[in-house]
């Protein structure tokens, strides 16, 4: 019977830690080709990244490129997941562009924690 119960609880703590992973935003993955550049030093004020964005400014570390593709390095964390979904598209009108494609993919440093998505505009 104690067994059985470890078994249980074991099975429980492995589901309960499961719900805890994030993958990201719902943003195509199968179209990543690989990882983005690595973190940029940005110095821009951070109110910046959520007016281009739309995601909460303390998630941004920096924004990189420009309308044809650019980076938006951001806290998976941190970051309001809807804002991601929405920042490509963003991005774009910000740029007075429309949005062409988008996905999410690590840093070339790959900073623990840390995602870039990586938008192209027309």
């Amino acid at each position: 019977m104690h067994r059985s119960a470890s078994a249980l609880l074991a099975a429980l703590l492995m589901l309960s830690l499961s719900a805890c992973m994030e993958t990201g935003p719902d943003l195509p993955a199968a179209a990543a080709p690989g990882l983005a550049p690595p973190i940029p030093v940005d110095n821009r004020a951070k109110a910046d990244f959520a007016r281009m964005t739309g995601i909460n400014s303390d998630a941004v570390a920096a924004i990189s490129g420009d309308a044809t593709r650019s980076y938006v390095y951001f806290d998976l964390f941190a970051a309001n997941k809807a804002a991601v979904t929405a920042a490509p598209d963003r991005l774009c009108r910000y740029y007075g562009k429309s949005l062409k494609s988008s996905y999410v993919t690590d840093p070339g440093d790959r900073v623990p924690g840390m995602k870039a998505l990586v938008v192209a505009c027309n």
